[in-house]
C-alpha cells in the first residue's frame, strides 16, 4: 500500500474551491509516468472542471489542473496535459500517460512554458491548423483580449494576415494594435453599433470566436449587411467557434448564411494535430514568447495560495501556480 503523500490543490466536491492539502502520491503503472510538477497555469477550463462542466471528476477527492510543466525521472522538462484521475496538474507530482507530452526547449522558464501551453496551443490549433491563416487574408478575432484570443491575434499577424482584434480590454487592444493588428473594436457597445463597426472593418476570410452570445449575433448582423466579398472572389468565410464566455446561446438569422458564404464549425471538429506537429508548434511559440514577439502577462503564485487565488478576477494576467 502506498503511504507516501504529496501536497496539491484538492477538490472535495463539484462547485467547491480546491484546498491545498496532503494527497496520496501517484504511482506509475504500465505505460504511465510520474512527473514532478514545476508549474501549472490557472485557466477557465480548470474552473469549469471544478464546476462540473468540463472534464468533470466523478470521484472525490480529486486534484485539479488540466495541464502543466514538469520533469521526468531523467530530468527532462516536458509539458503535459490531462493527467490520469484522480491526479491533476496542480500538485507536487502527477501521473500521465507515457510519451504523451511536449518537450520544453532550453531557454524558457517553467512559468512561461506553463502559461503559454493551453492558450497558445489552442490559438495555434484554431488560427493555423484549422483556420489556415495566411498572407492576403483578413481575420477577425472575437475575444482578442483573453489569453488565447490575444495569442491568436498575434499568430495571425505573424502569418501575414490583416487582423481585426475585438474585445473589451482597451489596454490589451492598444497593445495588439501596437504589435501589428490592423484595427481594434470594442465589443461592449450596443448591438447595432458593434455590427456596424464589424461590417466596416471587413470583409473577412476567417472569424475566430471566443465569445459567442451577443457579440456573435453582432457578427451575423454584420455579415447580413455586407453579404459576400465585394471583391467578387466568392471565397468562403470560415467561422470557428472556440469559446462561449459571452453566452452559450446566440441567435443565427437564416439570412446570415444565405447572404454570405459562411462555414460555421466548432474548434476541434477537424480532429487533432499529430504530437510531432504540436511539439514543433509549441517550441516555435515559446521561442517567439522569449523573443518578445508574442506577449502574455504572467503572474507566478505559490500553489499554497490556491484558495485565495482560485476565484480571483479582474486581472488580465495568466496566473501560474508553482508547487
Amino acid at each position: 500500500m502506498n503511504t507516501q503523500q504529496i501536497h496539491g490543490a484538492v477538490l472535495h466536491g463539484i462547485g467547491q474551491t480546491p484546498r491545498y492539502e496532503p494527497f496520496p502520491a501517484p504511482v506509475a503503472g504500465d505505460d504511465e509516468a510520474v512527473l514532478t510538477v514545476t508549474a501549472a497555469a490557472l485557466k477557465p477550463s480548470d474552473r469549469a472542471m471544478a464546476k462540473g462542466v468540463h472534464y468533470a471528476p466523478t470521484t472525490f477527492p480529486h486534484v485539479v489542473g488540466l495541464d502543466g510543466v514538469g520533469r521526468l525521472e531523467d530530468g527532462a522538462r516536458v509539458a503535459f496535459f490531462i493527467p490520469k484521475p484522480p491526479f491533476g496538474a496542480m500538485a507536487e507530482r502527477t501521473l500521465v500517460r507515457r510519451d504523451v507530452w511536449l518537450p520544453v526547449p532550453d531557454g524558457v522558464d517553467d512559468a512561461t512554458a506553463a502559461a503559454y501551453l493551453n492558450p497558445g496551443m489552442a490559438a495555434w490549433k484554431t488560427v493555423v491548423f484549422e483556420g489556415e491563416a495566411a498572407t492576403g487574408q483578413t481575420v477577425l478575432v472575437l475575444g482578442a483580449t483573453g489569453a488565447s484570443g490575444r495569442i491568436a491575434t498575434q499568430l495571425a499577424v505573424r502569418h501575414g494576415a490583416r487582423v481585426i482584434a475585438a474585445g473589451r480590454n482597451q489596454r490589451v487592444l492598444d497593445e495588439l494594435v501596437a504589435g501589428g493588428a490592423d484595427a481594434a473594436i470594442r465589443v461592449d457597445r450596443p448591438h447595432d453599433e458593434l455590427a456596424a463597426a464589424i461590417a466596416a472593418a471587413g470583409p473577412y476570410d476567417l472569424i475566430v470566436d471566443y465569445l459567442w452570445g451577443a457579440p456573435a449575433e453582432a457578427v451575423f448582423a454584420a455579415l447580413m449587411r455586407t453579404g459576400g466579398r465585394p471583391d467578387g472572389a466568392g471565397r468562403q468565410i470560415r467561422y470557428i467557434l472556440v469559446g462561449m464566455t459571452a453566452g452559450e446561446v446566440a441567435g443565427l438569422p437564416a439570412m446570415a448564411l444565405r447572404k454570405a458564404p459562411v462555414q460555421l464549425i466548432g474548434s476541434g471538429t477537424r480532429g487533432q494535430a499529430s504530437l510531432a506537429d504540436a511539439a514543433a508548434a509549441y517550441a516555435e511559440l515559446l521561442q517567439q514568447a522569449v523573443a518578445g514577439e508574442i506577449l502574455l502577462d504572467i503572474e507566478p503564485v505559490p500553489l499554497a495560495d490556491i484558495e485565495k487565488t482560485w476565484e480571483r478576477g479582474g486581472s488580465d494576467r495568466r496566473i501560474v501556480f508553482t508547487p
